[in-house]
C-alpha cells in the first residue's frame, strides 16, 4: 500500500493492516540551512521507513522577521531555542508590528525548506509544514509579556494578533502551495495552565480558526491540530476543522478511549510518549502502542510522538519502534 493512501485511509478512519506512523527531532546545526535540512530531514524520514513527514523546523522562524534575536545553542544539548531579545517589550508595541514577507528572510527560508523537503521525500510521503499559531507567536515575540498584554492592552494586542495572522495565513497558503499535504498548527497557550479559557476564545480561537481555514482553502488536507503541554483546552480545540488531533496522550487528559467514548471521530496522530523514546525504555514505548492500537481499534490512529523527540534520539531506539509498528501487519 502506498504511504499516501495510508495516511489518507487512516484519516478517514479505515481499518488498515498497521497504521501509518511519524517520527520528528530537531537538527542543530543545520536547521538554519533550508537545503540540508529538507536533505537530512528525507534521509531521516527514509532510515525509518516513514508514512509521513512533519517539517523540523528550528521553532523560532515565525519571529526572526519581526525583529526577535534567537540563540539555538541549548538544542544540541537536549534544550530548546530561546528569544534573548523579544521584538515586543511594551503593550504599545503590538499596534506598531510591521507587515511581513513570507517570501523573504526567515518565513523565505522556511518555504525553501518545504519546497525542497517535498521533492526529496516524492509525491508518496506526505510532509506537514509546522506552522505556530498566532497566539504562539505572541508569546514568542513577546518572551511571554503578551499575557500581561491582554488585560492591559486588550486592543493594541488584537492589532498585532490582527498582522501575525495575516502572515500567518499567507505562510500557511504558500507551504501548501509548494507540495505540503497540510499543516501541523502548533498550538502553546490552549492550557488552562497558562490561561483562562475565556481569553482564549477572544484572543486565540478567531485567529486559529483563520489560519487553519487559509489551509483548507489552499488545499491542505492533512491539517493537525497540536495541542502543546498539559492541562489543555481539549474540548475548544478538538472542534477546530482540522483532519486530525495531536496532544500529549499519557501526560494530559484526555486518553485516546475517553476521547472516543464521548462521540471523538476525528483521527488521532499521536499514542507515543516522547519521554518514552528519549528514555529509551522499549518497554514503555510497546504498552504505547498496543494501548493505542486497542484503544482505537486501528482505526483513525497515525502513530506519532506528542511532540518533538528531543536530541540526540536513539537509532537503535527508533529502529525498533518503527519495526514494532510494521510488525502489526503481520499475521500473528
Amino acid at each position: 500500500m502506498k504511504k499516501i493512501d495510508r495516511v489518507r485511509a487512516a484519516l478517514a478512519g479505515a481499518r488498515l493492516d498497521r497504521p501509518p506512523y511519524g517520527f520528528w527531532t530537531h537538527m542543530p546545526g543545520i536547521d538554519l540551512d533550508p537545503e540540508r535540512l529538507a536533505a537530512e530531514t528525507a534521509a531521516f524520514a527514509a532510515r525509518y521507513d516513514l508514512d509521513f513527514v512533519k517539517s523540523m523546523s528550528n521553532g523560532l522562524y515565525c519571529v526572526e522577521d519581526w525583529g526577535a534575536k534567537c540563540d539555538f545553542s541549548e538544542i544540541e544539548r537536549g534544550g530548546v531555542a530561546r528569544v534573548v531579545f523579544p521584538a515586543i517589550r511594551a503593550a504599545g508595541d503590538w499596534a506598531n508590528l510591521g507587515d511581513v514577507d513570507v517570501e523573504a528572510d526567515a518565513f523565505g527560508r522556511e518555504l525553501r525548506h518545504f519546497s525542497r523537503l517535498a521533492r526529496f521525500t516524492g509525491p508518496d510521503v506526505p510532509v506537514l509544514a509546522t506552522v505556530f499559531s498566532p497566539l504562539t507567536i505572541a508569546s514568542k515575540l513577546s518572551n511571554g509579556l503578551h499575557r500581561d498584554h491582554l488585560a492591559s492592552a486588550p486592543q493594541s494586542m488584537a492589532r498585532g494578533l490582527d498582522i501575525i495572522t495575516r502572515v500567518t495565513c499567507r505562510f500557511a497558503r504558500a507551504a501548501i502551495a509548494r507540495g505540503c499535504a497540510g499543516i501541523f498548527f502548533a498550538i502553546q497557550d490552549a492550557s488552562y495552565d497558562v490561561l483562562d479559557e475565556a481569553s482564549y476564545r477572544e484572543f486565540g480561537e478567531p485567529y486559529d480558526r483563520q489560519v487553519l481555514a487559509a489551509a483548507r482553502r489552499a488545499g491542505g488536507w492533512f491539517n493537525v491540530v497540536h495541542m502543546h503541554g498539559e492541562n489543555v483546552m481539549f474540548d475548544l480545540l478538538s472542534d477546530y476543522d482540522a483532519d486530525a488531533l495531536n496532544w500529549h496522550i499519557g501526560e494530559t487528559p484526555p486518553a485516546i478511549r475517553d476521547y472516543r467514548a464521548a462521540s471523538g471521530t476525528r483521527a488521532i496522530v499521536g499514542g507515543l510518549q516522547r519521554g518514552h523514546i528519549t528514555r529509551r525504555d522499549f518497554a514503555a514505548i510497546r504498552g504505547d502502542v498496543e494501548r493505542s492500537m486497542a484503544e482505537t481499534r486501528g482505526r483513525g490512529i497515525l502513530m506519532a510522538p506528542a511532540c518533538v523527540i528531543r536530541h540526540p534520539v536513539d537509532d537503535a531506539t527508533l529502529r525498533s519502534t518503527a519495526e514494532l509498528i510494521q510488525g502489526l501487519a503481520r499475521p500473528a
